[in-house]
């Protein structure tokens, strides 16, 4: 129940602004498929033909349209047939359409103006509708794949405290994004000091991402602002904490959270769900520390934060170094001598105890 009322105050207040670019590039890749699917929803029950005309295995994959047609969309599809992109009948399809790029699905139906297609991804010749714009796809003037990304990490090997990266591949992939290779580049080799220098990279670990992302049309645009361009790589903006800062040598974003209780208030809310909280918005916590309101200590934290309310945390001076979310951190707290007290309880819609109430 309480962690419910956490997820809560997480939307209310907007907390997750300060979560990791990735998540944005999930979940608009995650919208690809059902945007593709639900565009073929109908008036009624229609009779289609589909013709996917494939030959390239590290491509788009069809089916995910395909499969779900009839189940999702209320048409029954009377044929289907896959064809050989070289073939003789897929090339003169392919002339007829002027496709450019494969695997493409030709849909076609007596009724195909009654199918409700979003044009952002088909495009209808009389009683044919042609989606011919995947990601990765074979350029059939070329005969070159297109679409297939590469990343490289360029990382400290003497950080132990800094994030790794790596699971940015792992989370990519789940979702069909391509990626044909994840590279390692030690900052101290002559290629990570390259990479460092033609890219102005000021922190580690830094993720470099190929140009190839430039063909992920329904993307690119949205989260484009999120990247620097340099020429030969996109890197993120922002960097993902803990990370060391190159012309310090800091460790920036560990930070420590700090639990102000009072063991006789049995029903005050599970302050340590917080953590939760602050861990979704992106920041790094590295230590925990628990202090009861009664002892020595605990009171004079209670005084040097002139903290009223408890349950409550304190988050160490680490925290100011994520500035893209101190606007929102303002809004529930408040930032003393750079650590952070939360204040605003009253947002969690819990049971607190006033200090001297």
């Amino acid at each position: 129940m309480e962690k419910g009322k956490i997820k809560k105050l997480i939307n209310n207040e907007n907390v997750l602004i300060g979560i990791v670019i990735v998540l944005v590039l999930l979940i608009v890749l995650l919208s690809l498929k059902p945007d593709l699917i639900n565009s073929l929803k109908g008036d009624g029950k229609y009779s289609l033909e589909v013709i996917k005309i494939e030959g390239c295995s590290e491509c788009f994959d069809l089916s995910s349209i395909s499969a779900n047609l009839e189940e999702l969309n209320n048409v029954k599809i009377k044929e289907e047939k896959t064809l050989e992109y070289n073939s003789e009948e897929a090339r003169k399809l392919i002339d007829k359409y002027k496709i450019q790029r494969i695997p493409a699905l030709i849909v076609s139906s007596g009724s195909i103006d009654k199918v409700k297609l979003d044009e952002n991804f088909f495009r209808k010749e009389k009683n044919v509708a042609i989606f011919d714009k995947p990601v990765p796809y074979l350029e059939l003037s070329s005969g070159q794949v297109k679409g297939i990304v590469n990343l490289k990490e360029v990382y400290d090997s003497s950080c132990k405290d800094c994030t790794s990266l790596s699971d940015i591949k792992t989370q990519l992939e789940r979702i069909q994004f391509k990626v044909s290779n994840y590279e390692m580049v030690d900052s101290k080799s002559d290629e990570g000091k390259n990479l460092i220098s033609e890219n102005n990279i000021t922190y580690l670990p830094t993720l470099l991402v190929s140009k190839e992302i430039e063909e992920y049309w329904w993307i690119f645009p949205q989260i484009q602002k999120s990247f620097s361009e340099y020429d030969s790589y996109y890197r993120f903006s922002e960097p993902f904490f803990p990370y060391k800062e190159i012309s310090t040598g800091l460790i920036k974003g560990k930070v420590t959270i700090t639990y102000i209780t009072n063991k006789s208030c049995t029903d005050c809310y599970n302050v340590t769900l917080l953590k939760d909280l602050f861990a979704g918005a992106g920041i790094y916590i590295s230590g925990e520390k628990y202090v009861d309101s009664n002892t020595a200590e605990g009171k004079s934290l209670l005084i040097k934060y002139n903290i009223t309310v408890i349950p409550t945390v304190i988050l160490s001076k680490e925290i100011s170094d994520y500035e893209t979310i101190k606007d929102v951190l303002d809004k529930v707290g408040t930032f003393e001598n750079n650590e952070y007290v939360f204040r605003n309880l009253d947002v969690l819609k819990v049971k607190y105890q006033k200090i001297g109430g």
